[in-house]
């Protein structure tokens, strides 16, 4: 709870060996040069420039005005040690003015409308103990439309107490049934004014030139349902010149010289044969329309050795659609050796004792209600 020296970091596999000043923190890439006070941390990009007390945590942007030393800052997580009040909290981006109750909580995204103060945030989860009723929970892209006062929000997975009847949460990514028209997409930056067709993707830098009013867009993915011929997507940095055609995607490094079919997707690692012209690309997460035969997917370590054709790839869990049974899901450390009904997930600790269709998703809080069919994964 005080120092760092002897922490072991789990959270997405961190395992100090001594002090910060000899670890390799591995977290989403976290290589320490020296001790913690000239370390740069480049877990999601932190880059300490002195010590924890006034290190600027850019851990999704953690940029601390005090001191750190008592913290115990779980990554995909916030657990300190002492109080909220004058901490910036920008693990994934929570910034504060000052205690919660006025603070702009971007933690991928979270502008409230009323107080904080007493709230528990959970990164990757949100635990509220008051009202957030009149609050935009933006978490990894949440846009309610109705209150949330009493919901618990669990990480990569949301199961509030009272009614979300008319939103669809989708991990890593906001799919509601009604009107998102007003809402401030904020997650990782989303920031509608009008309507979805005037909207400014902010999330990682979406910046449209048309409109995107039939276009959902899932938070580290894209799931258009037009065009993108001249949009310029900036998500974790894509600009196209023109067509898909010619465009290079730096997204996570995606650079293709000609169409789709040829294109090699780098965003985190993914490497097609085929087409992907009519592919639904979710980052963080793939659910294509077509066929994957071949592909390569890499994003977060997924490595297919037969088909993805039905297959829904739910970044931070799996669900498919058909058998991919001797699929490797590698993403976040999914390893099935027989059929998806079998199969041991072990991502963050997924471990069916059935066919899925009565699978407790336990990846950060997946639980089914139904058959993967006809299941609302929140």
């Amino acid at each position: 709870m005080w120092s760092f020296s002897n922490a072991e970091f789990l959270q997405h596999g961190v395992s100090p060996r001594r002090s910060f000043s000899n670890t390799e923190f591995l977290q989403h890439g976290v290589s320490p040069s020296r001790s913690s006070s000239s370390a740069e941390f480049l877990q999601r990009g932190v880059s300490a420039a002195r010590s924890f007390f006034k290190t600027e945590f850019l851990q999704r942007g953690v940029s601390p005005t005090r001191t750190f030393s008592r913290k115990e800052f779980l990554q995909h997580g916030l657990s300190p040690a002492r109080s909220f009040s004058n901490a910036e909290f920008l693990k994934r981006g929570v910034s504060p003015a000052r205690s919660f109750s006025n603070a702009k909580f971007l933690q991928h995204g979270v502008s409230p409308a009323r107080s904080f103060s007493n709230t528990e945030f959970l990164q990757h989860g949100v635990s509220p103990t008051r009202s957030f009723s009149s609050a935009e929970f933006v978490q990894r892209g949440v846009s309610s439309t109705r209150s949330f006062s009493n919901a618990e929000f669990l990480q990569h997975g949301g199961s509030p107490t009272r009614s979300s009847s008319g939103t669809e949460f989708l991990q890593h990514g906001v799919s509601p049934s009604r009107s998102s028209f007003s809402a401030e997409f904020l997650q990782r930056g989303v920031s509608s004014k009008r309507s979805s067709s005037n909207a400014e993707f902010l999330q990682h830098g979406l910046s449209p030139a048309k409109i995107f009013s039939s276009t959902d867009f899932l938070l580290r993915g894209v799931s258009p349902a037009r065009s993108f011929s001249s949009t310029e997507f900036l998500l974790h940095g894509v600009s196209p010149a023109r067509s898909f055609s010619s465009t290079e995607f730096p997204q996570h490094g995606v650079f293709k010289a000609g169409s789709f079919s040829s294109a090699e997707f780098l965003q985190r690692g993914v490497s097609p044969t085929r087409s992907f012209s009519h592919a639904e690309f979710l980052q963080c997460g793939v659910s294509p329309t077509r066929s994957f035969y071949n592909a390569e997917f890499l994003q977060r370590g997924v490595s297919p050795r037969r088909n993805f054709s039905s297959t829904e790839f739910l970044q931070h869990g799996v669900s498919p659609a058909r058998s991919s049974s001797s699929a490797e899901f590698l993403q976040r450390g999914v390893s099935s050796t027989q059929s998806f009904s079998n199969a041991d997930f072990l991502q963050r600790g997924g471990s069916p004792t059935r066919s899925f269709s009565r699978t407790e998703f336990l990846q950060r809080g997946v639980p089914p209600r139904r058959s993967f069919f006809n299941t609302e994964f929140l």
